[in-house]
């Protein structure tokens, strides 16, 4: 049998700490060495005599060596405690505890042996347990305390194990690690309806709307770092808790690194999707229609959508749990478990709480706290772009010839006709296609909000969205810090609480910046009208040289500091706007000519006007085209007057000016500049969110 010795640091027995070998202990069961040596300092020979409320009326703690390698595990070594690793006695008034961090056996991690509890294979391990005294007949000395709790050591290992616990006693176990769950998640599906730029405009109400995708399998692994904690209550019932390790560090580390992933199961989603926001729900009939191929592709693009919407709702439930907080946490009966309760509390255990979490827990077993629960309350939602809705009017003929592709930093679902040919997800690079697909959903929201506000198209249930995403693998401060200047332009933290928010980033090379704005019937209206007039073409210059200057950061780039500059002084930018983007820009460029960055310089600013011309003259020509559209409708809106011919020229009318509007674009994408444009002419409406991240660091607003 194994042995259990306590000496002091020169090798004398401890007198007062007697160790029990009968007593029944979990130290003792998977222990696979024959000796356990542990050394302490004099501080606790020099208490150890000392009844427990007196030498330690406060917490207190004491260093402990191990004095040889000590192996954990029944099959094979799965833990090991090597020599002179430091180990810490605590005590105070009712209790005894002894913590010490040993490593796994190589090759053995997640769900495999006794003693693995879902960690890592190179994870460090900490277990620890305290015994209670409280309320005991007799009070034991500090030393006697300590003798009986190594004589009862408990390690959360299995349900026989859980049984050890006395009312009061803790076990613990730490690590970094993998925890697998699974559950059922109701996932709100938020339609985004814009317009195509060439296909023809069929006005009328669409046939579209926000809904719900129920029932979603999903199954989950929350990675980090976690603690298992098992303690004892009356009447030998135990209290099971999965939380996070105390830290900041850890803590973010363990709600960073959150993942989902969808289980099909019987669970189509395209199906399921389309019965959401279809008012008329799924047709069987073109579901049917599709070949094998297509709807795997449908559905795993969806797949990565719904991913990306579980998982960002279970980061923002772990990050609001408090560090003592429990993720999960359960009552267990050990005497009131079947067969099937004991394997599902074994496997959580061992880090996989599935059973616990797919269904209703089961017998003996009862849920305290889930932060599943916590998820759902706050919502898991779906964002899909319908490119093309606007003009087919419903979502059967727009699945009739589309194609779909889901953006890795937005999670956003954007379905697209192909009538035009343009297929966005055939751009291999994902930069590119990053920068295709800003440009295609900018200028459908360009062309959305006019057709709104003329009336030719109804959609008041509906909001009309802008976004703006970006995944950079070569992130620092300052691109950081030009993300949160973003932030800033679109009223979601103040200018000056821009340098707090970035003294937060660590550093991480990986950041996703997501922007998102939404502009209802009001927004469009605000955006071309004030007090029933149009607005000119200067309210909308102003707009957009401002909002460009918002989003520069002059302390940042010599190059920058230039533009705005150039932007800053009225006089020059008056005498620009005559002049118009042509190389006689030059003379007005506030920059030395033997620069090295002249030219670079001219190139932008002369960028910049082009875009903020182009974006004025643009917006005022729609203004004049959708304000004769509303004299033509007078009221009487454009259902019921689909087979009027006039009605159908003023739509092609109107049509055909926005797609020479777009064409003319040559906006550049790299930042959100149109987005905020659109945004402050429409009145900067309440709606615009934001949400960063880089690593286990993240700005999220509101």
């Amino acid at each position: 049998m194994p042995e259990i010795s306590f000496t002091d640091d020169l090798g004398k027995p401890v007198e007062t700490v007697k160790i029990d070998l009968s007593q029944p202990s979990s130290l003792l069961n998977y222990a696979r060495s024959q000796l356990l040596h542990l050394m302490v300092a004099p501080d606790f020979v020099a208490l150890q005599g000392k009844a427990l409320s007196e030498a330690a009326p406060l917490p207190i703690q004491f260093q402990a060596t191990l004095g040889n390698e000590f192996q954990l595990g029944k099959a094979t070594p799965e833990i090991t405690l090597i020599p002179k690793v430091q180990a810490v006695l605590r005590a105070d008034a009712g209790h005894a505890g002894l913590e010490v961090t040993g490593s796994l056996g190589f090759g053995v991690s997640g769900a495999a042996g006794d003693l693995t509890f879902g960690l890592d294979a190179k994870s460090g391990v900490t277990i620890g347990f305290v015994k209670a005294f409280t309320g005991a007949a007799v009070e034991p000395s500090l030393g006697g305390a300590v003798g009986q709790m190594l004589s009862g050591f408990a390690i959360a290992a299995s349900v026989e194990d859980l049984k050890l616990l006395h009312a009061g006693d803790v076990c613990t176990v730490s690590g970094q690690g993998s925890l697998k769950l699974t559950g059922g998640f109701d996932i709100a599906s938020l339609v985004n309806p814009l317009a195509s730029v060439k296909l023809p405009l069929n006005a009328g109400s669409i046939e579209v709307k926000d809904g719900v995708m129920a029932g979603v399998s999903a199954s989950v692994t929350i990675s980090g770092a976690y603690q298992i904690r098992a303690g004892g209550l009356a009447g030998g019932a135990v209290e099971l808790r999965f939380q996070k390790q105390k830290g900041a560090t850890l803590r973010t580390d363990f709600t960073a690194s959150a993942s989902a992933s969808v289980k099909f199961g019987k669970t189509d989603l395209l199906a399921a999707l389309l019965g959401a926001i279809g008012k008329s729900g799924a047709d069987p009939k073109l579901l049917e229609g599709l070949t094998e191929a297509e709807a795997k592709t449908f559905n795993a693009a969806l797949q990565e959508g719904v991913n990306h919407s579980l998982q960002a709702a279970l980061d923002l439930a772990l990050s609001a749990a408090a560090e003592d907080e429990a993720i999960f946490a359960y009552e267990i009966q050990p005497g009131a478990l079947n067969a099937a309760s004991t394997g599902a509390v074994n496997a959580a255990l061992h880090g996989d709480l599935t059973a616990l979490t797919e269904a209703e827990a089961p017998a003996g077993v009862t849920l305290r706290s889930n932060v599943l629960t916590r998820m759902r309350s706050s919502g898991v939602t779906l964002k899909v772009n319908l490119l093309g809705i606007v003009n087919l009017i419903s979502v059967s003929k727009l699945i009739g010839k589309c194609e779909i592709l889901s953006d890795a930093a937005s999670g956003t679902v954007t379905i697209k006709e192909t009538a035009t040919g343009e297929r966005i997800s055939a751009i291999t690079n994902p930069m590119n296609r990053q920068e295709a697909l800003r440009k295609a959903i900018f200028e459908s929201v360009l062309v959305t909000t006019t057709y709104r506000a003329s009336g030719a198209v109804a959609m008041p249930e509906l909001g009309c969205a802008n976004l703006h995403f970006v995944v950079n693998r070569d992130s620092n401060a300052a691109t950081v810090g030009g993300y949160l200047n973003w932030f800033a332009a679109l009223n979601l933290m103040a200018k000056g609480d821009v340098a707090a928010a970035l003294a937060g980033y660590t550093g991480d090379k990986t950041s996703t910046c997501l922007l998102r704005t939404e502009l209802d019937d009001a927004a469009c209206e605000n955006l071309f009208f004030a007090g029933g007039k149009l607005h000119d073409e200067t309210y909308y210059r102003e707009f957009g040289r401002h909002a460009l200057r918002a989003l520069l950061r002059p302390e940042a780039d010599e190059t920058e500091g230039a533009r705005c500059r150039f932007l800053d002084n009225q006089a020059t930018w008056e005498l620009a706007v005559k002049l118009g983007p042509s190389p006689e820009l030059r003379h007005l460029i506030p920059l030395d000519r033997m620069n090295p960055r002249f030219d670079l310089v001219l190139a932008d600013v002369t960028g910049d006007l082009y875009d903020i011309v182009w974006w004025a003259e643009s917006m005022t020509k729609a203004g004049a085209a959708l304000l004769g559209m509303r004299r033509f409708l007078n009221g009487r809106g454009p259902v019921g007057l689909k087979n009027d011919p006039e009605f159908q020229r003023n739509c092609a009318a109107l049509q055909q000016l926005m797609m020479s509007v777009v064409a003319k674009s040559k906006a550049r994408f790299g930042e959100p500049w149109g987005m905020v444009s659109l945004f402050w002419a429409a009145g900067s409406p309440v709606g615009a969110t934001g949400r960063l991240h880089a690593g286990g660091w993240s700005v999220v607003r509101p």
